[in-house]
């Protein structure tokens, strides 16, 4: 046969290559891997934090709304444009009302 005589470092050689491709496409699905559970994992903290903070601001809110009821009534604020920017019924800012004048 012409050519080259057969030499298994030739077929090392390719082996190798061959390997070093593959390690190096597994270690890329690795990092794809790893950086979606490290971005869905910023996001859950990202989102608790965020959660937490709406909740501690409903709670001020809420610890101030009584009053906030009285003085936007006493700025002549309808009952019914309160409840509806404060997003309640109306039942609720009479009876805010109602407990206001009783305290």
């Amino acid at each position: 046969m012409a050519g080259e005589p057969f030499r298994v470092e030739m077929i090392e050689e390719k082996a190798m290559e061959v390997y070093i491709d593959e390690i190096l496409a597994i270690a890329g699905k690795i990092k794809t891997v790893r950086e979606a559970v490290r971005k869905d994992a910023d996001s859950m903290y990202r989102r608790l934090e965020r959660a937490g903070y709406v909740r501690r601001l409903a709670k001020q809110t809420e610890e101030t709304l009584p009053e906030l009821i009285a003085a936007a009534y006493a700025d002549n604020w309808t009952v019914a444009a309160i409840a509806e920017h404060l997003v309640v019924s109306e039942s609720y800012v009479y009876r805010v009302l109602r407990e206001q004048r009783a305290e």
